[in-house]
């Protein structure tokens, strides 16, 4: 069921439960005021009766005519009336006999009301020249009974009316709020994989749709964002693997074609060699870029110290290459307490970020040399990776971070222009930021800040 059927629905319900109450309360007070009204009157009729009986000495037999002539016209009380020896003075034609059990209970009461089938029955006291009688009459309510019968039919009339009206304008509320919602749902099955840059559009003021579309948009930025990742990296591997496969290939088609030698296949090899540990280094480099794209959500975060990162990156680096230089130091201004630096961040991607700064770093100074400088303030932790190289020109700067970008003068340089990439999706995972400074021939300053997870002064 759509959701302005099942609405409309709702509200016809819940609007009818409380018509239903309101209509019962108005008709339970107005029988109510029927009975207080008709008590009044009845009464009012049983005195005026005795009176006649008793003062106006009227004879029985005019009276009875009276009364039923009366009958004939209006609904008239039938009474009896009684002295204090329970015997009968006066009494209507018809009129029932009453037990003593009864009459008893009126002489201690002096006035009493009761219900027989539709008539009301009453019984009160009343005083003749000093004498005591008691009286009992009872009447049908015509007149309040055919009020209360229209009332009820009036009520009934408008409740069905009322429930029409309401379950009709329900409806048209119901499609007018959500109306948006279908422009919504008509805009998103325009969205698919081979179209995800559109978005949902919704020019109200802020309001809960609003912020459902800003939520929608938000999910596909993100969607469209791991596509883009995934066509990406897939076109990465295609590209960057078919050069290193492809001279590997070459290089074993020759050798089995023209090496006549040991020599020359020995050559050979040794050139496929190098390939095979070129593809590897890729092949490791691109799985570090995917690892460094996953969404943070979904990746492991615990609270380690910062120089021991900086250590191990140091050791990998290192070990790949032994001409390699690395020194770390603490800034000796800052008086840095070494168990005052840990930070909240996952230790094998925070460690293959500074490598390659390191390894960056060694790779572009003539003395192989980078020097890691560590410092910190109240709230953050700063690592400058520094060297003493090349230098970048100013127009290079803005696109050292993209994808395969390598910088004018390098291509000699071992490398495919991911390290960089890397290093930046790595430390704005970890809510940090990344910078670059560099003077042409004078050298570089890879700047990296991240939160620290105890902040000075506030532990």
């Amino acid at each position: 069921m759509k959701i302005v059927n099942r609405t409309s629905l709702v509200f016809t319900f819940s609007s009818a439960i409380i018509l239903f109450l309101f209509a019962y309360a108005v008709y339970f007070f107005s029988e109510l005021n029927r009975k207080e009204e008709f008590v009044d009157r009845l009464r009012y009729k049983i005195i005026w009766r005795a009176e006649i009986i008793f003062d106006a000495k009227v004879q029985e037999n005019q009276i009875r005519k009276i009364h039923e002539q009366n009958k004939k016209l209006i609904n008239e009380a039938q009474i009896t009336v009684f002295d204090q020896q329970n015997r009968v003075v006066f009494s209507d034609i018809g009129e029932p006999t009453y037990p003593d059990v009864r009459l008893e209970s009126i002489k201690r009461s002096s006035f009493l009301t009761w219900e027989k089938g539709k008539e009301l029955y009453m019984g009160l006291n009343y005083q003749f020249e000093g004498k005591p009688f008691f009286l009992i009459g009872h009447a049908y309510d015509l007149t309040g009974f055919a009020h209360m019968e229209r009332l009820k039919n009036i009520l009934i009339t408008i409740y069905v009316v009322a429930l029409f009206f309401i379950f009709f304008s329900s409806f048209l509320f119901a499609r007018y709020i959500l109306k948006p919602i279908n422009y919504i749902i008509h805009q998103i099955k325009d969205v698919s994989e081979h179209n995800l840059s559109t978005r949902v559009s919704y020019s109200n003021a802020k309001d809960e749709l609003s912020e459902l579309i800003e939520t929608f948009n938000n999910t596909f930025n993100r969607l469209e964002k791991s596509f883009n990742n995934q066509r990406h990296f897939v076109s990465i591997i295609s590209h960057e693997f078919r050069t290193p496969l492809a001279a590997m290939i070459a290089e074993l088609e020759l050798a089995q074609q023209l090496n006549t030698n040991v020599d020359e296949y020995c050559a050979s090899i040794d050139r496929a060699l190098l390939d095979a540990k070129e593809a590897t280094v890729l092949s490791t480099a691109l799985l570090d870029f995917a690892r460094a794209n996953y969404d943070s959500s979904q990746v492991n975060f615990e609270e380690i110290r910062l120089d021991e990162i900086l250590l191990e990156a140091k050791l990998v680096v290192l070990e790949k290459n032994k001409e390699y230089r690395v020194s770390i130091s603490f800034d000796a201004d800052a008086a840095i307490d070494e168990e005052e630096i840990w930070v909240s961040a996952n230790a094998y991607l925070l460690k293959v970020a500074f490598a390659n700064l390191i390894e960056n770093a060694c790779k572009y100074s003539a003395d192989r040399h980078a020097q890691v400088l560590l410092s910190r303030n109240k709230t953050v932790a700063k690592v400058q990776v520094i060297d003493h190289g090349i230098g970048i020109d100013s127009k290079d700067i803005p696109h050292i971070f993209d994808l395969f970008y390598r910088v004018a003068g390098t291509p000699s340089k071992e490398g495919h222009g991911i390290g960089l990439s890397i290093v930046q999706r790595i430390i704005e995972m970890h809510q940090g930021t990344v910078s670059v400074s560099s003077t042409l021939h004078v050298g570089t300053v890879f700047s990296v800040e991240l939160k620290l997870a105890y902040p000075k002064g506030l532990e």
